[in-house]
């Protein structure tokens, strides 16, 4: 579905069991490019260790970069930075304009 589709830009998701990998919509369009920053969540700082361009890659490509991102292969990616994230949670965000 990451690389088929295009998703809202309030999007994202974590993989079961890794709630510290956050996969966030970081696309400048909801029509654009499907653009995933990866965040790596501790308890001192959020840090984007990448982005990804997922809807120019295959899905097995997909794959593997999630995996490497799972397992902290990104996290010395000398693009890493901290960031400051302002997330919802489901319940908080609902619906918006952008889901609907």
């Amino acid at each position: 579905m990451l690389t088929e589709r295009t998703w809202t830009l309030c999007s994202g998701f974590y993989v079961q069991g890794h709630p510290e990998i956050l996969f966030l919509n970081d696309a400048t369009h909801e029509d654009g490019a499907g653009e995933w920053g990866i965040i790596r969540r501790t308890d001192a700082q959020l840090v984007q260790v990448e982005s990804i361009t997922m809807s120019w890659i295959s899905s097995d490509k997909a794959l593997q970069y999630i995996e490497d991102a799972l397992a902290g292969k990104m996290d010395g990616n000398d693009s890493a930075r901290p960031v400051t994230l302002n997330l919802d949670t489901p319940a908080q965000h609902g619906r918006c304009h952008l889901c609907e």
